[in-house]
């Protein structure tokens, strides 16, 4: 990985004075505050600098990058310019730290210490890829419906930046929320069947990568989706409302992906519980729940105890994916506008905005197991794509 580097970001005031001021100190003033970004942000894309000015003088600044002249900005109070950060990447795709400074008469006025990200963009078939997982080995399976009719969806597996995906061939048609065996030969999936009946049913398989053999898990005539496996390898987790509210249920399997025994109720609840993840070390649980109205993320033991709310704003959270040492889990908030990822830490309970796209998605976020990168979707380029981001070492 690149070493970070370290720009400045140099603001120069141009003031001219007031009519009617007397005192020559009054008349040059300068006031100014950088309200956003915030020291220590992690920025990435087209960043807007607010800056807060109770200037006594007109002014014009420039701002200058590492000595080299970036623009002139017309401010006053409240005022924002932007900036592109791509402009620093110099073709990396590792972290730059960024100081901006606001300078007046060669005096520093304010600064703020921010770190810069650069999303690469991963497929770019003329299709929808979506559902990204890392496996253990770095690998990244998702779905696609590339040559397909609306609505149907199959698993690829690819090593990012290395190899081109390829197709992982099952017997079925309908494949959903991909996620890999902890030895990366088996993968689990949902996918439609009819019934006797004739109704639709959504079930839990597992298919050998290698071999295509593919094996049904449960068998009900309700909703199973989103199946994980535990890091030790022997239960699978996901949702269903077979009791008649969407609840975490597991399943025993052995090695092969073949089920032992019959299905388990994780967690009792009259809410709507979905999308369970193991902690890389299997002890602990995250989940979303509506217990109060809207979607948030909660955790419990993995026996199914010690139910935890984690966060508590006004937005839908949602996706959660855990950071190998459990200390973080990375998510997707979704606003009236857009859905962006944050990172939220089990060790303080603050969040950390870590994708910026103001008018889209990007959500399905899932973290590498050496902890560098966070890959997930986003329609960003137009398209739903498979996109990485490298994490600073610093969270």
């Amino acid at each position: 990985m690149r070493k970070v580097e370290a720009m400045i970001i140099v603001i120069i005031v141009f003031t001219s004075t007031l009519a009617g001021c007397t005192n020559n100190e009054e008349e040059n003033i300068v006031q100014m505050e950088i309200i956003s970004p915030l020291e220590g942000d992690w920025v990435e894309g087209q960043i807007q600098v607010s800056i807060d000015t109770k200037m006594t003088v007109s002014e014009k600044i420039e701002v200058w990058i590492k000595d080299n002249y970036y623009s002139t900005e017309d401010l006053g109070e409240n005022k924002n310019f932007n900036i592109d950060t791509s402009f620093f990447s110099y073709d990396s795709s590792s972290p730059i730290s960024l100081n901006i400074e606001l300078r007046h008469q060669s005096q520093s006025i304010a600064e703020v210490n921010v770190t810069a990200l650069f999303p690469q963009r991963m497929t770019f078939w003329s299709s929808e890829d979506i559902q990204p997982e890392f496996n253990l080995n770095g690998e990244l399976l998702f779905k696609s419906n590339r040559g397909l009719e609306s609505g149907m969806y199959e698993i690829y597996h690819f090593n990012p930046g290395i190899t081109m995906p390829i197709k992982i061939s099952t017997t079925q048609e309908y494949h959903g929320y991909p996620g890999p065996s902890p030895d990366g030969k088996y993968v689990v999936f949902n996918s439609r069947v009819i019934s006797d009946l004739g109704n639709t049913q959504m079930e839990i398989f597992t298919v050998n990568i290698s071999t295509g053999e593919t094996v049904r898990l449960t068998d009900d005539p309700s909703f199973d989706d989103s199946g994980r496996w535990s890091p030790d390898g022997s239960e699978i987790i996901f949702y269903s409302n077979r009791d008649g509210t969407m609840d975490l249920w597991k399943i025993s399997v052995n090695e092969s992906g073949y089920p032992l025994g019959d299905v388990v109720k994780v967690l009792e609840s009259d809410a709507r519980e979905h999308c369970g993840r193991w902690s890389f070390d299997g002890k602990y649980i995250v989940y979303e729940s509506d217990k109060t109205g809207i979607n948030h993320l909660w955790m419990i033991t993995s026996d199914g105890l010690n139910e935890t709310q984690l966060t508590f704003d006004e937005n839908q959270n949602g996706y959660p994916a855990w950071h190998p040492n459990g200390d973080y889990i990375v998510y997707n908030k979704q606003t009236s506008t857009s859905s962006n990822l944050h990172i939220l830490s089990l060790l303080n309970g603050q969040t950390k905005r870590l994708t910026m796209h103001p008018m889209g998605i990007d959500a399905h976020p899932t973290w590498s197991a050496d902890g560098k990168y966070i890959a997930f979707h986003s329609d960003r380029a137009g398209n739903f794509d498979i996109w990485i981001v490298e994490i600073p070492l610093a969270i």
